[in-house]
């Protein structure tokens, strides 16, 4: 009871979270397939099959080159995760965390990648992929879950693993990616806020238009004649940019409490 009343005293003064650490009674079956390296590398085959989708998929050239590159990104990702983060190497459910969310976000880039160029679409235009790509989605979302030094390895690997999804690495696409989950890890270093959530995902739309521009993504842009410019068009591709980093951190937002719920993490954001 003492207990209850001083946290109820640190709440009303900000020195505590109103959220609680979930204590869960696990089963030793529970335990012991978090812990077991059998699951593990289930865990790790079922990514790198993933990957084997995802470049395979498609017409590209020299696909089996790029998933030899992308298994040996992998490799050096598993390496990464064990000497940097033992702790989450150990725990299956972490590694399940890590890898699947940075699977779901290269699912959607190749997705958003394919619609684009197989003008279908009427509004979706090959030049509008790198506009809308969810560049942010993992490094946002294990930032806010685990923390930064996982929002930076996301950030990283994504990185590598989008670019070469279809074919040659993409340089603008890579550099995209880094600078956008770097900046979106920075920005969520102490997030307890779902608006603050918001304005990380503004900022990272912002350096998405900035490098959109510098890469000719956005335009073609004339600025000797600024009356030759299609500004209609122009106008859409810099909302699309924008609206990119705002619509990604919403969908994170949302998708928080059912990570928090199914994978027994709290956070203080509220």
């Amino acid at each position: 009871m003492f207990d209850f009343l001083r946290r109820g005293r640190l709440v009303k003064r900000g020195l505590a979270s109103r959220k609680t650490r979930r204590r869960r009674a696990r089963s030793e079956l529970m335990r012991g397939l978090d812990y077991s390296p059998y699951v593990k590398v289930f865990v790790f085959a079922m990514f790198a099959g993933g990957l084997a989708f995802l470049v395979f998929s498609g017409q590209q050239p020299e696909p089996t080159k790029n998933f030899v590159i992308a298994l040996l990104v992998l490799a050096t990702a598993i390496t990464q995760l064990w000497i940097n983060q033992p702790k989450s190497f150990s725990q299956n459910s972490l590694i399940l965390l890590v890898f699947g969310v940075i699977l779901v976000q290269l699912a959607a880039t190749k997705l958003l990648l394919v619609m684009c160029n197989s003008g279908s679409y009427k509004f979706l235009k090959p030049e509008m992929g790198g506009l809308i790509t969810p560049y942010a989605f993992a490094p946002l979302v294990l930032s806010v879950l685990l923390g930064r030094q996982h929002g930076l390895y996301a950030a990283f690997f994504v990185s590598l693993w989008s670019s070469m999804l279809f074919g040659p690495i993409d340089a603008p696409l890579l550099i995209t990616s880094l600078i956008s989950g770097f900046t979106a890890v920075s920005l969520t270093l102490q997030v307890r806020q779902r608006s603050k959530l918001i304005r990380a995902g503004l900022s990272v739309g912002l350096a998405i238009w900035l490098l959109s521009l510098t890469f000719g993504l956005i335009g073609p842009i004339n600025w000797f004649y600024p009356t030759a410019n299609d500004w209609g068009m122009i106008g859409l591709q810099s909302a699309l940019a924008i609206g990119n980093g705002i619509v990604t951190a919403t969908i994170v937002g949302g998708a928080l409490p059912m990570l928090e719920n199914l994978f027994g993490i709290t956070t203080d954001i509220s």
